[in-house]
This record gives C-alpha cells, structure tokens and sequence, in this order.
C-alpha cells in the first residue's frame, strides 16, 4: 500500500520572519554551550561515591 505524497508545508508572514530570526541566531551560537550546571553537579561525584569507587577498583570493575 502507497501512501500518499503530501506537499511540504510552507512558512509565512510573521511565523517565517521569527524562524529566520531564531535560525540565524543559532548559527550565531553554533557550538557554544554553556556546561557549567553540568560541572557543578558532577563536580563531587568522586567524594560522594568514594565507597562504590573504592569497591569496584579492588573489583577491577572500575573503567578509569
């Protein structure tokens, strides 16, 4: 069974101006990310997990 072929739907007026807008400010933005909420959470992985660490080194389960 086919389906179908539907037309690709096309932005205009003031929907197509904000995505122009929006896209061109991400490529303005391309590659830059902000990690620093990521860092400050694994920021004491090692301390608060030092048992689970310390069990799987004597293990050899740890990776690193």
């Amino acid at each position: 069974m086919a389906l179908p072929i539907s037309n690709i739907p096309i932005l205009t007026g003031v929907a197509a101006e904000s995505f122009v807008k929006n896209a061109k400010i991400a490529e303005e933005n391309r590659g830059s990310v902000d990690i620093s909420r990521q860092i400050a959470e694994w920021s004491g992985f090692d301390v608060r997990n030092a048992a689970r660490i310390a069990k799987l080194r004597a293990e050899g389960k740890w990776p690193f």
